[in-house]
């Protein structure tokens, strides 16, 4: 492994360990429909918030790369809504 990607391990891990600690966290409470779905958007918000601090600390941060993160987590929010909720209204 090459010292530029020894350098984003430990975010990459840290990343890692948050979707696993949520999924089990999805998984824990199984009954709980409205938890899950806050569950997920916290994870989303965390998300968003780890990738631009991630680029703001290593990399370039532009408006660019803030609205991709925003829009990948909203198409995750959509997707997880869309399972959830199977066409019905909130």
């Amino acid at each position: 492994m090459n010292k530029k990607n020894q350098n984003h391990l430990g975010y990459y891990i840290s990343l890692i360990a948050i979707i696993i600690m949520s999924a089990v966290l999805v998984i824990l409470n199984m009954g709980n429909k409205e938890l899950q779905i806050i569950i997920f958007i916290l994870t989303t918000i965390f998300y968003i918030i780890w990738g631009i601090l991630h680029h703001l600390l290593n990399h370039e941060l532009s408006s660019k790369i803030i609205i991709e993160y925003i829009l990948i987590g909203a198409v995750g929010i959509s997707i997880i809504f869309f399972v959830f909720m199977g066409g019905r209204s909130i």
